[in-house]
């Protein structure tokens, strides 16, 4: 694979909002270390891998499964020094919202202009989208937010592009994002909108950089980055 076509996959993931530096959360992506992904420096996400060997076609890709997201590994990394908060657990019906605004941004932003179709199988697929919600960042404790704190904080999350035929991993970001109102993570039994507004924004920043991977896009923000190999 040429190194113009590496920095056009490792772009494709590059606007994956700017990250914000919280407490790290205990996540390791499992491209960490291994050989066969390059890494990407001087990226926007936190971390970002890709695989040397995607092959050149994926360029064509036009078919998108959106997997259900994985929320079984969701972290709450408290403010410093607060005890942990059992209240922030995800329950089932607060899942299934999760999980349906985590799908609706995503279609709705890939489709966008129609760029790419939204398939309902994996059988019907070329790219498989894969998301996990690592950790939720709350900047203030309940206590805190009761006597009148600010309800900013950040969420980490894992996205992987996946070839369907192959099962491959392409390429991979790790990023945190932040949020004036994470609080809605916490509220979610209302369908709080501003849990959409998070997923929307990756969501974007998802169709922008799959079209640059393919070269059906210039973004002048995809700033060219350097890719090393892992040791």
């Amino acid at each position: 694979m040429s190194l113009k076509l590496l920095s056009a996959l490792a772009a494709s993931l590059l606007l994956l909002g700017g990250c914000v530096q919280n407490d790290t959360p205990d996540y390791t992506p499992p491209e960490r270390g291994d050989p066969a992904f390059l890494k990407g420096k001087n990226t926007r996400a936190d971390q970002l891998y890709m695989n040397a060997d995607s092959p050149a076609g994926g360029r064509d890709f036009r078919n998108v499964y959106i997997a259900q997201a994985n929320l079984s590994k969701i972290q709450i990394i408290q403010p410093e020094g607060a005890k942990a908060d059992d209240k922030w657990k995800v329950d089932d019906i607060e899942s299934g919202i999760l999980q349906k605004s985590i799908h609706t941004e995503f279609a709705t932003a890939l489709s966008y202009e129609s760029a790419f179709n939204i398939v309902d199988s994996r059988d019907k697929a070329e790219i498989i989208v894969h998301t996990t919600v690592v950790a939720i960042h709350p900047n203030a404790t309940r206590a805190e937010i009761a006597a009148g704190s600010k309800t900013g904080g950040a969420i980490t999350a894992s996205m992987s592009l996946v070839n369907a035929s192959t099962g491959d991993v392409m390429v991979r970001s790790v990023d945190t994002k932040s949020s004036d109102n994470i609080w809605a993570f916490n509220q979610v039994s209302n369908d709080d909108p501003a849990i959409n507004l998070i997923f929307r924004s990756w969501g974007n920043s998802l169709r922008r950089g799959i079209l640059h991977l393919q070269g059906r896009s210039s973004d002048p923000l995809a700033q060219p980055i350097k890719l090393k190999e892992q040791q």
